[in-house]
Formats: structure tokens, sequence, C-alpha cells
């Protein structure tokens, strides 16, 4: 019976341990969107800073990064260039990410803002 046991508490320490999200490896990075509805975008990350720029329209983004948690933080809009529209009325402006599941080289968060809520998966390309 104490084998038996055993092995139930080893199967079960191993499938919990297999389900851990390992979200400090994306903390800094770059990055594509696996959704082809932004493919356009490429994300590059420091520790406190994510820059996206548009290969299609040169659209470059500059958010700073506050981590809340190991797998959650907060983007605040600080810089929009070559947008050719006003975008001051975005500056300041948060979205809330939190990492739902990693893999190797991707992972698929939420993002929540003042007018969206999004499942998007990143790929990390380097």
């Amino acid at each position: 019976m104490k084998i038996v046991t055993s092995i139930i508490i080893l199967l079960l320490t191993l499938s919990c341990s297999a389900q851990e999200k390992k979200c400090a490896k994306f903390k800094v990075g770059r990055f594509e969107y696996s959704d082809p509805r932004f493919s356009e975008w490429k994300v590059s990350r420091t520790d406190s800073m994510q820059t996206e720029i548009s290969t299609k329209s040169g659209i470059e983004i500059f958010s700073s990064i506050e981590w809340k948690s190991e797998c959650e933080y907060v983007l605040t809009y600080r810089k929009v260039l070559n947008s050719g529209t006003d975008t001051n009325d975005i500056i300041g402006k948060t979205i809330e990410v939190e990492i739902v599941e990693t893999k190797s080289d991707r992972y698929i968060c939420k993002s929540k803002s003042d007018v969206m809520d999004l499942e998007l998966e990143m790929i990390r390309v380097k």
C-alpha cells in the first residue's frame, strides 16, 4: 500500500510541476504576435520598456512596463511616433496583461484596457 501511495504522490507532483508557468523568461526579448491580424507588429521589450513597431506603416509605440507579479504587468503608453494622427489621447492609458500559459518559445496572455479585452499569443523571435 505504501508503494501505491508513493506512486500517486509522485505522479501528482510531476503533473503539477509540468503545468507551471515560466513567465520570467518572457520579461525581456523580441516578440511577434501569432495572430495574422497583428503580424506586421514587432515587439521589443526590456525589463522596464516595450516598443512596438509596425513594419507596414512605420508607427512606433513606446510603453513603460510595471511588473505586478511574475506573470502580470501593466503597459502604459508613453509616446507614439509616425502615426500621422493626434495620439495625445492615448498617452498615459494603460493595458493590464496577464500571462496565462507559457511554452518553450511563446506565451498566451490576456490583455485588458478601457477599450478592449484580447487574448493573444506572443512568439519569442530572439
